[in-house]
């Protein structure tokens, strides 16, 4: 989870691209991000390069050639959830995806969870769509990565830290662990700055666990710092 623009939509495709290059068959789910989209940040993650508006390096044709095969062999699927796609629904596209590529699905990241949850009198119902995500995790025998944007209680305050009380419902309860990113600076961003790319990896289920990362943008990644 994070505060909103630190990135977590970002790290979490890089976690799904790093294991299908370890041939772990992932499913990146997104209902905030176009299918088309997430291809073009996975071009730029693993090759370096903005598909939109930059050449591959070496050329279109030795890019197609030598890049594209192997990208096409990593077994690396997403799937762009519209309006009113339920979390089973974008499942089991992924479990056909996966079928049809003669592969076993074994990571799903789900981007977020506000996305799959209902609108209720109190708000979104968070809760529920994590103890459904819990169940089909179990079902399938599945890693799963859940996202979430959170606010702290005071927005303004962009210096007060999250904690597991800004957690939406369920969060906590339905996951083995919880991490946050934070990327300080972004809150406080105007037209011109100079967008901050030091962030933090850090646990709220192991207190003192940390881990220092650098956002590189252009090519939609973190890196170890």
């Amino acid at each position: 989870m994070s505060l909103p623009t630190a990135g977590r939509s970002t790290l979490a495709l890089n976690v799904a691209l790093h294991n299908a290059m370890e041939g772990i068959c992932a499913l990146f789910t997104s209902g905030e991000i176009t299918s088309r989209s997430l291809g073009q940040k996975i071009l730029a993650a693993r090759y370096g390069f903005d598909a939109r508006s930059q050449e591959p390096p070496g050329g279109r044709e030795a890019f197609k050639a030598t890049a594209l095969p192997e990208l096409n062999a990593a077994p690396l699927l997403r799937h762009g959830a519209r309006v009113g796609t339920s979390a089973p629904d974008s499942l089991r596209a992924g479990l056909v995806a996966a079928a049809r590529k003669n592969r076993t699905l074994r990571l799903w990241i789900v981007d977020s969870v506000w996305h799959f949850s209902d609108f209720t009198d109190e708000g979104r119902d968070t809760a529920s769509t994590m103890a459904e995500l819990r169940t089909l995790a179990r079902e399938h025998d599945l890693a799963v990565l859940v996202t979430s944007q959170v606010l702290t209680t005071d927005p303004q305050d962009p210096d007060e830290p999250v904690t597991a009380a800004h957690l939406p419902d369920g969060m906590a309860s339905h996951s083995d662990r919880v991490l946050v990113l934070d990327r300080p600076g972004t809150e406080r961003l105007r037209r011109g700055d100079t967008y901050p790319t030091a962030a933090t990896l850090r646990s709220l289920s192991r207190p003192g666990f940390e881990v220092e990362l650098e956002l590189e943008p252009e090519h939609c990644r973190f890196v170890l710092a």
